[in-house]
C-alpha cells in the first residue's frame, strides 16, 4: 500500500513525538510553557534583530485566566537577555501588573506601552489574537513616517507613489493581506500628547481599533474592513498579533524581511513609473507555516540559555505563582511537542525537531 504525503507526514510526527517523549522532557505546567515561549520569544527577536536595547515587549494571554489576563516581557533587561524572572502578570480591563509570573519573585516594572497590550486583548477574541508584539525594527520605521493612505488600500491598485505604505511584498508576509498596513499616529488619537509611545488607556483604545472591527475574525485579512494583524506606528515602531507566541514572531520577522524588499524595490523604481507588484488578495492568508523557522531559531538561541540556566538556575525551575481565577483552559497545547516548542532541549531532540520541521 502507498502512502500519502500527509499520511507520511502523520506517521514521521508519530515517531518524532516518541522519541521526545523518550528523553524524559520535563512536565511543564500551562503558565510555565506560556512563559518559556516569552522567554524564547523575546530572545528570537532580538537574535533576528526585531528587538535591540529599546523598550519592547511581547505578550501572551495568561493560559490561567484567557480572558482576565495576560503575561508579558517586563522589568529592567533588554530582549536578548529576558529570563523568566522578567514575565509579569497583568489585568486586561485595567493594565495593572498584579504579581511576576513565577512565585518567589517581585513583580516586574510594568513597560510604559503596556496599554497598547490590554486593549488590543479586550477588542478581540483569543481566537483571533492571543499574543501581542511591539517592538521598533528599523526597517520598519521609515513607512511609520507618511500618512495612512488607508488600511483597505489594496496592493492591486497600488502605484509607486504608494511605495511608502507598507504592503505585502513576500510570500512570508501574506498574513497582511492584500491591503496597506494602517500606520497609528499617537498624536491625531490624543493631540496633547509628547511622546508617539501608547502610554496611556486613550492611546491604546485607538491604536486597537487600528486593527479592524471588534471581534473580527484571523480570517478576515484579505477583506475590506477586515482584520489587520500589523499596525505601524508613527516615529515607534509596529505593533504585530497573532494565535500564537511562534505565530507572532513568525509574523514580525517576515514583516521586516518584507519591508527590506519594499525599500530595495521602491529604489529600483524610482523614476521608471513601474507598477509594484504586490501579493494580491488571492494570495493573503491567515495562518502561517511558522513551525520550522520556531525550531531553527530555537536552536539559534540554545547555548544563550542554556548559559543563562547555568549560571541562574533557580529562575529556569521555579513553579506558578498562585494561578489567577479563570477557567484554566486557556489555547496551549500540552505534551512531548508543546514541551518542546517552549524549552531548548538536548541537541539530539533539537536535531529531531529540525528534521521533522523540515518534513511539515
Amino acid at each position: 500500500m502507498r502512502l500519502s504525503t500527509i499520511e507520511w507526514t502523520l506517521l514521521l510526527l508519530l515517531a518524532a513525538v516518541k522519541l521526545v517523549a523518550s528523553q524524559a522532557l520535563p512536565q511543564l505546567t500551562p503558565r510555565q510553557l506560556a512563559v518559556n515561549q516569552l522567554v524564547n520569544a523575546s530572545r528570537i527577536l532580538a537574535q533576528q534583530t526585531i528587538a535591540d536595547d529599546s523598550p519592547g515587549h511581547i505578550s501572551i494571554r495568561d493560559p490561567l485566566a484567557p480572558n482576565l489576563a495576560f503575561l508579558i516581557t517586563a522589568g529592567t533587561h533588554p530582549a536578548a537577555q529576558i529570563t523568566p524572572a522578567d514575565i509579569a502578570v497583568a489585568r486586561i480591563n485595567d493594565s495593572i501588573v498584579t504579581s511576576a509570573a513565577l512565585s518567589g519573585y517581585p513583580a516586574p516594572a510594568r513597560p510604559a506601552e503596556i496599554f497598547l497590550h490590554s486593549s488590543i486583548y479586550q477588542r478581540f477574541p483569543n481566537t483571533t489574537v492571543a499574543s501581542i508584539a511591539f517592538y521598533r525594527p528599523e526597517q520598519l520605521l521609515p513607512y511609520t513616517m507618511f500618512p495612512d493612505k488607508s488600511s483597505n488600500a489594496s496592493a492591486a491598485d497600488a502605484t509607486v507613489s504608494d511605495m511608502t505604505s507598507l504592503y505585502a511584498a513576500t510570500s512570508g508576509a501574506a498574513f497582511m493581506g492584500g491591503y496597506a498596513a494602517p500606520v497609528f499616529d499617537a498624536f491625531d488619537a490624543e493631540p496633547a500628547t509628547i511622546t508617539p509611545s501608547v502610554d496611556n488607556v486613550v492611546k491604546g483604545f485607538a491604536l486597537a481599533q487600528k486593527f479592524g472591527p471588534a471581534n473580527a475574525r484571523a480570517g478576515s485579512v484579505n477583506e475590506t474592513d477586515g482584520f489587520r494583524p500589523l499596525v505601524l506606528m508613527r516615529n515607534d515602531g509596529a505593533t504585530v498579533v497573532g494565535t500564537s507566541v511562534p505565530e507572532t514572531v513568525f509574523r514580525f520577522v517576515n514583516a521586516v524581511k518584507s519591508a527590506r524588499v519594499q525599500w530595495q524595490a521602491s529604489a529600483m523604481a524610482f523614476g521608471n513609473g513601474s507598477r509594484p507588484l504586490f501579493l494580491p488578495n488571492a494570495a493573503a492568508k491567515a495562518n502561517d507555516a511558522y513551525l520550522r523557522s520556531w525550531l531553527l531559531w530555537m536552536t539559534q538561541i540554545e547555548d544563550s540559555i542554556r548559559a543563562d540556566e547555568a549560571r541562574s538556575p533557580e529562575l529556569w525551575e521555579t513553579d506558578d505563582a498562585n494561578s489567577t481565577t479563570g477557567d484554566g483552559g486557556g489555547s496551549l497545547a500540552s505534551g512531548a511537542v508543546a514541551t518542546l516548542l517552549a524549552r531548548p532541549q538536548t541537541v539530539p531532540i533539537a536535531t529531531a525537531a529540525i528534521l521533522l520541521a523540515t518534513l511539515l
